[in-house]
C-alpha cells in the first residue's frame, strides 16, 4: 500500500514466494490480513451512513448467532434469532447493555455451544482489573487476523518506517517475558520487512529506563502515557533526549493533551495515541492529520450514550457502548465499556469514520459536579511539574464538594508551593470545591501496569 502523492512511501510487504521479492507473493495468513486492510483503505472514505450500513449487515449475523448459540442471549435475543433482513439501529437499541458484572457472573454461559467454523483457535483475553471488575473473553484466530489489519493501518496512516526499531514499555508478564527473550532479534511486524524490538519492563526504574533507551537508541517508542510524562521530566533535569526517536505511541491509559504539547517541547517528538480494551480490540486510531481519534467502525459498532441511553451528538460526552462485530467466540453485543468519550464533528481529512474528541476514561475517572453532570479532568493543565519538589500527583475527588491532591514530593511542600499547589488544582476544578494535599510516600500502578492520575470516590 502506498499514500497517494507520496511514491518516496512504500513499505515492501514480505513475500513466501522463493525469488519473487517485488510484488510480493505474502503467505496464507498475511495475505488474508492484506485483503481485510485494502478493504480498509478504502471504507476509511465511505459516508458515516455506508459504514452504519454494513456495520449493521455484520451485527445481524453475530446477533442472530448468538440468539441460537449462547445460553446468556437465548432469551436476550430470541426476537432477533432469525432476521428476515438487517437490523435497524432502532432494533440493536432495544437490546439491553452488557455490563461488566454481566460478563462476570455469566462465565461460560457466554460462550456459544456450537462455534462456527474456520474461526481458528479460541484464546483467553483478560483485562488486568484496575478497576476493581477484571473480566476475561475469548478470541479467536480470525479475531487476531482482522486485528493485524487494523495495526497496519495504524502504521500506515502515520508513516512509519518499518526499517526502523521498536521500544516497548508496559508491564511484562511471564509470557510476555518468554516472548521478549525470543524476540531479542525478531522484527515488529509478520506482513512487512521490518527492524527490531525490545522491551522494557514498566516496574524498572525511570533512570533505568532512560539508560536503555539511550543504548537501544530506538526510532519509534510505545509506552503508557504516565511513565513517559515521568520520564520527559527525569530526562529534562538529565538535559536527556533520546537520538533518533521519530514517534511515540501511547496506549492503554487516558492521554493528558497537555502530554502532547510537552512532549514536542522537551524531546522534539510527536505523540500517536491510540483507544483500545484488550475485550474489545481496536475502538479509536488518532487521526493522522490532527489529534482526534476515528472510530474504528470496521470493528466495532459503537454507541455513545447519555444519561437516558439516547445518542449523544458532537460536543456531548457520554458512555461508550460497544457492539463487536466479529467476536463469535464470546460475542459482546451492546457491551458498556465503562468509558466516557466526546463526540466530535467529521474531521476535515475527508474520512468517513466518526471521530472522537476526547477519551475520558471510566466513570471513576470522571469528576461529579453539584449538580451531578460529569465533567473530565486533565491534571497536565495543572503544571505541577514548575513545583519543584512534586514528583508525582493523583487528584481524588472525595465529594461534590472536596477533592484531595495525592502527591509525591522529595521533601516537604513550604507554603507558597502549597498555595500554588492548590491554584493548580483549580484550573481544572471549580473554586467551590475544597481541596487538601495529602503527601504520600508513592501511588502504586495497578497489576497491569496502568496508573490513574484521576479518581472520583464519588458513588452514583
Amino acid at each position: 500500500m502506498t499514500h497517494p502523492g507520496n511514491q518516496e512511501y512504500a513499505p515492501t510487504p514480505k513475500s513466501d514466494m522463493p525469488g519473487i521479492v517485488w510484488p510480493a507473493v505474502p503467505g496464507s495468513a498475511a495475505a488474508s490480513t492484506f485483503s481485510v486492510l485494502a478493504q480498509l483503505e478504502l471504507s476509511q472514505w465511505w459516508s458515516q451512513d455506508a459504514l452504519l450500513r454494513h456495520q449493521l449487515r455484520q451485527a445481524t449475523e453475530i446477533v442472530s448467532f448468538a440468539a441460537q448459540n449462547v445460553p446468556f442471549y437465548r432469551n436476550r435475543l430470541a426476537p432477533f434469532a432469525n432476521p428476515s433482513r438487517a437490523l435497524t439501529l432502532q432494533q440493536l437499541q432495544t437490546i439491553s447493555l452488557l455490563r461488566r458484572s454481566d460478563l462476570q457472573r455469566a462465565g461460560d454461559a457466554l460462550l456459544p455451544e456450537k462455534p462456527p467454523n474456520g474461526h481458528g483457535q479460541n484464546f483467553d483475553v483478560s483485562t488486568s482489573g484496575s478497576t476493581g471488575e477484571p473480566v476475561v473473553v475469548k478470541w479467536n484466530g480470525v479475531m487476531g487476523r482482522i486485528q493485524s489489519a487494523f495495526v497496519l493501518r495504524s502504521h500506515l496512516w502515520h508513516r512509519r518506517d518499518f526499517r526502523g526499531k521498536v521500544a516497548v514499555i508496559r508491564r511484562l508478564t511471564d509470557d510476555v517475558v518468554e516472548n521478549a527473550k525470543k524476540a531479542t532479534s525478531a522484527h515488529w511486524s509478520t506482513e512487512y520487512r521490518s527492524g527490531s524490538i525490545v522491551f522494557f519492563d514498566i516496574g524498572g526504574s525511570v533512570d533505568d529506563a532512560l539508560d536503555w533507551i539511550a543504548r537501544e537508541e530506538p526510532d519509534y517508542l510505545s509506552i503508557y502515557p504516565t511513565y513517559l510524562r515521568a520520564m520527559i521530566d527525569v530526562g529534562e533535569a538529565k538535559g536527556f533526549r533520546p537520538a533518533k526517536l521519530k514517534q511515540i505511541e501511547t496506549f492503554s491509559e487516558v492521554l493528558d493533551p497537555n502530554l502532547r504539547q510537552r512532549c514536542a517541547e522537551v524531546w522534539n517528538v510527536p505523540i500517536v495515541d491510540r483507544y483500545a480494551a484488550q475485550e474489545t480490540g481496536f475502538l479509536g486510531l488518532q487521526c493522522p492529520e490532527c489529534d482526534r481519534y476515528h472510530v474504528q467502525s470496521e470493528f466495532n459498532l459503537i454507541e455513545i450514550l447519555d444519561e437516558d441511553g439516547q445518542q449523544c451528538g458532537p460536543g456531548e460526552i457520554g458512555r461508550v457502548v460497544v457492539t463487536s462485530l466479529h467476536n463469535f467466540a464470546t460475542p459482546l453485543i451492546r457491551y458498556d465499556l465503562g468509558d466516557f468519550a466526546l463526540v466530535g464533528e467529521p474531521c476535515r481529512c475527508g474520512r468517513g469514520l466518526p471521530v472522537l474528541d476526547a477519551i475520558y476514561g471510566r466513570a471513576r475517572n470522571m469528576f461529579r459536579a453539584p449538580d451531578g453532570s460529569r465533567f473530565g479532568v486533565t491534571p497536565g493543565r495543572c503544571r505541577f511539574e514548575e513545583i519543584t519538589p512534586i514528583r508525582q500527583v493523583q487528584l481524588v475527588q472525595k465529594s461534590l464538594a472536596a477533592v484531595e491532591l495525592k502527591f509525591v514530593a522529595s521533601r516537604s511542600l513550604t507554603e507558597e508551593e502549597e498555595a500554588r499547589a492548590r491554584e493548580s488544582v483549580y484550573r481544572v476544578v471549580p473554586r467551590t470545591f475544597s481541596v487538601t494535599l495529602n503527601r504520600v510516600e508513592a501511588i502504586p500502578r495497578s497489576s497491569g501496569g496502568k496508573y490513574e492520575d484521576v479518581i472520583s470516590e464519588v458513588v452514583d
